[in-house]
């Protein structure tokens, strides 16, 4: 009885040192590296909320400004009420500005009219009018208006969110392995049409004796919904990034950099949502909360 009394305990202390393989203390060296982390991405969404409209082209002839006879129409002050016309067909896609109304590239010339070639990410370039910018972008296929202003109101208005208290339960050492070629899947988008978008690879960890995965896209990229999602957090779910090692082996997973997607705070936006093999069935009390920041 001894004896296996003694394997007993030594199955338990196993168990348990692989279940605790957070090794990162979280000290205060961990809690300045998070907040910079955070301060970095408020920074940077403030291109979101530019964001002031988009439509999809789905007409020939495409008219945008503040007048209500356009066939998107933009309500902010000081715009010209018509800028101009995204003419389509099926050969090409045209730009043209409304006479007497000044439009200009990135470099400051002036626009009259332009062809517009669709990049390999399925962008335009950009062209401005007063203080706005728009171009055309590609989401499943088809092609939308996308308009930024550079004085909305939303950038002052927007405080950020609140966050879950830093627990170190929400930390993990994890096997990260490459997938032998990128899988293109279809997922769901803010849009609510799919659109294709690639996993290079899959994470592989444990909580609380169970194992789970998530599928990794490009420069770690990784989506992931839980419990929490629609309840605490928001529910298209949120992202986070892993360092990518350079062959298959160990990473770590730190769910309380988990931060909420663009669509979160902006109408405008096109976010994908996370695939169902990276719903998690339990809930990850870390990371960035739905509730506004005071």
């Amino acid at each position: 009885m001894k004896k296996y009394f003694l394997i007993g305990c030594v199955l338990t202390l196993f168990l348990n040192c692989k279940e605790s393989k957070n090794t990162i203390p979280i000290d205060a060296s961990y809690k300045e590296a998070l907040k910079q982390n955070r301060d970095t991405r408020a920074k940077n969404r403030v291109k979101y909320l530019e964001l002031t409209g988009l439509f999809k082209l789905d007409s020939t002839s495409n008219t945008f400004g503040k007048a209500t006879s356009n066939k998107f129409i933009l309500t902010i002050e000081n715009l010209a009420a018509t800028i101009g016309s995204l003419n389509l067909s099926k050969e090409s896609l045209t730009f043209d500005a409304a006479k007497d109304v000044k439009v200009t590239n990135s470099v400051g010339e002036e626009i009259e009219h332009l062809s517009l070639v669709i990049d390999a990410n399925g962008n335009s370039i950009q062209l401005f009018h007063k203080h706005i910018k728009w171009q055309v972008i590609t989401r499943s296929g088809a092609l939308y208006l996308r308009v930024w202003d550079l004085k909305n109101p939303a950038i002052q208005a927007f405080k950020g969110f609140k966050n879950y208290d830093t627990n170190s339960a929400y930390v993990f050492e994890a096997d990260f392995n490459y997938f032998e070629t990128t899988h293109l899947e279809s997922v769901e988008s803010k849009l609510g049409i799919p659109d294709v978008t690639d996993f290079i690879g899959q994470l592989r960890f444990t909580y609380k004796g169970d194992s789970y995965s998530l599928d990794v896209g490009s420069e770690g990229f990784v989506m992931v919904g839980d419990l929490t999602s629609g309840e605490t957090t928001y529910g298209g779910g949120r992202y986070v990034y892993i360092d990518l090692p350079k062959t298959n082996g160990s990473v770590t997973l730190d769910f309380n950099y988990l931060f909420n997607p663009p669509c979160s705070f902006s109408e405008f936006t096109t976010c994908l949502l996370p695939p169902r093999q990276n719903q998690l069935d339990f809930s990850v009390k870390a990371g960035e909360l739905l509730e506004a920041a005071l």
